[in-house]
Order: C-alpha cells, then structure tokens, then sequence
C-alpha cells in the first residue's frame, strides 16, 4: 500500500494497455490520411458534443448531466489516447447506464455548492463599494477552486473505484496538490472559453466536449505521475 492510499486518497484500478496515437508522422500514411483521420477526431467531437447534451435531457439534467459527462469523458479519454470508440452510441449510453448511480451521487456536491456559489453572485447585485470588491473576489477564487477540482473529479471517478466520500477528499486537495496542473486547467479552459465566444458557432458544436477533453487529458497526464509514484 502506497503512501497516498494510506493518507486516504484514491486506490488506483487496474489500468489497461496503453493505446498509441493513431495520428503520427508517418510518410507512408501522407497527408489525405492524415486529414481524414483529423476529419473523423471533429465528427466524433461533436457526436460526443451531442451525446452529453441529450444524456443530460434524459436524465432531466439534474440526474442527467453528471451520468452524461462521465460517460463523454470516457469516450473522450479514449479520443486522446488515440483509441476513438467504434460505436460511440451505444458505448456512451452504455456508459451512462453503468454510471448513473455512482456519478449522482459524487456529483450531489456539486449543485450545493453551484447554489451557494449562485446565492452570493446575486448578493452582488445588492452590494457595492468595498463589501461588493471583497466578496467579487472571493467568488472568482472560489469559482476557480470548484472549477479545478470537477475537472479532477470526473477522471478520478473513472480510474479509482473508491467510495464518494473518499473520492471527494482527493478531489478537494487535488488543486492545492497539483497547483502547475491546476493553472494549467485553469488557462486552457479560459483560452477554449475566449475561442468560443470569438467563434460563437463552436459553442453548440464543442462546448462542452472541447473543455472536457482538454482538461481531462491535463489531469489524467497528472493522475498517471501521482500512480506511478
């Protein structure tokens, strides 16, 4: 037993072989290749882009979005790893079946805190001066902070079998744990939100599944240092 399992944080599961890249530099697969292999990554982005939105309706969103992004960031995770799902339709609805309880219930946390984080952006609306800078900006760190750790929470969901409870402690130390990793998540979400809003297409495309895949292999790349030691 490792040292982080006896401080309480996650048992790693058993991970399977490590997929290669299927996109590489190759000459013999020349560039038509290329591209069609770059052309069937977007179409699956966006599929997956869909998947979670309708996983999330079917689920009513409240006991749908969690069962739906961690069923998308399954796929996705295989994405990145270059080892694209054949059949994205069932697989993530498969995902979101198995998923479904435990992902509600690491995910209840969560909306309380979207709700208290709701409750004092709404107290601004009736502050100002110094009281109204103060909570400004202890809702932009908190906000941040929730942030970091639901993109942890989501990986760590799919690679640790551990209790919710257990889970949660890993994913609120997480940020402070890894703060490089942290940043990272932090500024690649904020260049993929600047992205979106300078390309407002892209929003119903990728909204979701861009920011999910990016900061999902960021923290997955961390997760693989952290079990290594």
């Amino acid at each position: 037993m490792d040292e982080r399992t006896q401080a309480g944080g996650p048992t790693p599961a058993p991970r399977g072989p490590v997929a290669v890249p299927i996109i590489a530099d190759d000459p013999a697969v020349g560039w038509a290749g290329r591209a069609m292999t770059w052309l069937r990554y977007a179409t699956l982005l966006v599929g997956i882009n869909v998947l979670m939105a309708l996983g999330t309706l079917a689920g009513g969103v409240v006991l749908g979005l969690f069962p739906a992004l961690g069923a998308g960031g399954a796929l996705l995770a295989s994405l990145a790893a270059g080892a694209p799902p054949a059949r994205a339709w069932s697989t993530f609805w498969a995902l979101w079946r198995h998923g479904w309880r435990r992902h509600n219930l690491v995910g209840a946390p969560v909306w309380v805190v979207l709700l208290l984080l709701t409750l004092d952006a709404s107290a601004l609306q009736v502050l100002d001066g110094p009281a109204a800078a103060v909570l400004t900006g202890g809702l932009v760190v908190v906000s941040a902070y929730a942030l970091v750790a639901l993109a942890f929470l989501l990986p760590a969901v799919r690679r640790y079998d551990t209790p919710a409870g257990r889970t949660w402690r890993f994913v609120a130390a997480a940020p402070l744990v890894s703060p490089g990793t942290a940043v990272a998540v932090l500024v690649t979400l904020a260049a993929i939100a600047l992205v979106i809003w300078t390309v407002p297409v892209l929003g119903p495309l990728v909204g979701v599944s861009l920011p999910l895949l990016a900061s999902g292999w960021l923290v997955d790349h961390r997760l693989d240092t952290l079990d290594a030691r």
